[in-house]
């Protein structure tokens, strides 16, 4: 069987190096897709949007207001409209994240200590500018409106303890979530790249082992194995699993050391747990393109299936706000698996438990596919390929 299965390894990584194809499929999309994604958001999280300001009071307290936005880390006041209008157009033509309406009369109703409204505008389409502004615009609201209230309350005799303990009665202690730092650089990049290689790795499996069932070859390639079945298997497969693993190595020496994701747990798990999540998808791309009838099929029902697996993670929409079908339906694609395993472990910090147990089972659920698919695809071998 070694000799076998090292004849068909060594044919296949002539393969890979003497088609340029292949060549820019496994190193150069792979390469672009982390330089790309590593430099995308380098900074975090934006800064300085544009925003739009319509300013119909024109006093020294609107301008402080005005300044005060200017000085937020998110908002950038580049346009000073002079009509609702005119601003509204530059929100629809997406020159400007958002409009800002300083109402007339905003000086003297807050020294006569009337209600008066500041409205902010922001383009929904764009969830993560709009929550950005929105959040450093009500910041900047409360602290000036809390800078007059304090202003007032010590001109009328209060100290300045008594008077900030009668603006803010109740301290909050806000702590965030699943993005603590704030950094989506952090927080999407851990998922990002690696869904974009685990569509590589599943493509590129279903490819391996669906193009010798494409041309019809019969027994040729089992032959040249001496009918080993797992000679041919192996043999194909094993270089792309060389590949991928060192491509992984890479990502997580990138999301880890160069981005500076926060690494709570040990380097080596990170990179073995991916090893394991590389070998389920080629198991899975085995079973399909073992169980299809044609090559398109086997690469569509693949591609589709992958693609698909970034949706049902519940990592940009909590999967609990999902139905219930759906909550276990996202138990069907290995990343689902793969990134509450990365996210519990390296991010979190926690120690192997009853959660993490239940993720590896599915791990080998998904692997034990790949060994359903062996006599099945052994059978498509010796009946010639696909019947289209």
């Amino acid at each position: 069987m070694k000799k076998n299965f090292y004849k068909i390894f060594l044919e296949e990584w002539v393969r890979i190096f003497s088609t340029p194809r292949l060549l820019v499929i496994l190193f150069g999309v792979p390469l672009f897709i982390f330089a790309y994604y590593t430099s995308l958001m380098e900074q975090g999280v934006p800064t300085k949007l544009p925003v739009a300001i319509l300013d119909q009071d024109k006093t020294p307290i609107s301008r402080q207001l005005g300044l005060m936005l200017e000085s937020s880390a998110t908002i950038d006041l580049a346009y000073y409209v002079n009509s609702e209008l005119e601003g509204e157009s530059l929100v629809r033509k997406n020159d400007a994240y958002a409009l800002i309406i300083i109402p007339k009369n905003f000086q003297k109703n807050i020294f006569k200590g009337n209600y008066t409204t500041v409205s902010c505008y922001y383009n929904g389409q764009y969830l993560l500018s709009g929550a950005i502004i929105l959040k450093d615009f009500q910041t900047v609201a409360q602290t000036f409106m809390a800078g007059v209230v304090l202003e007032t309350l010590e001109q009328k005799g209060l100290s300045q303890d008594q008077a900030l303990s009668s603006i803010l009665p109740i301290n909050t202690d806000l702590h965030v979530l699943y993005n603590p730092y704030t950094s989506y650089n952090y927080y999407l990049n851990i998922a990002f790249m690696p869904m974009a290689l685990q569509i590589m790795v599943m493509i590129m499996a279903v490819y391996t082992f669906g193009l010798e069932l494409k041309y019809r070859k019969k027994n040729q390639v089992l032959e040249n194995a001496n009918n080993n079945v797992y000679a041919v298997i192996f043999g194909k497969i094993l270089p792309y699993t060389i590949i991928f693993c060192a491509l992984g190595f890479l990502m997580n020496a990138l999301l880890y050391y160069k981005i500076g994701t926060p690494l709570k747990g040990s380097f080596v798990g990170v990179n073995i747990i991916f090893f394991a999540f590389v070998i389920v998808l080629q198991s899975v791309g085995l079973f399909i393109a073992s169980i299809t009838t044609s090559f398109r099929t086997a690469l569509t029902i693949g591609g589709d299936y992958a693609a698909l697996a970034f949706s049902f993670a519940g990592y940009t929409f909590p999967a609990l706000g999902m139905s219930t079908f759906i909550q276990y339906l996202c138990y069907i694609f290995p990343f689902t698996s793969y990134m509450r395993f990365i996210v519990d472990y390296a991010i979190r910090g926690i120690a192997f438990n009853d959660a993490q147990k239940w993720y590896l089972v599915g791990f080998a659920i998904f692997a034990i596919l790949g060994v359903i698919g062996i006599p099945l695809y052994q059978k498509k071998l010796k009946k010639g390929g696909y019947d289209a």
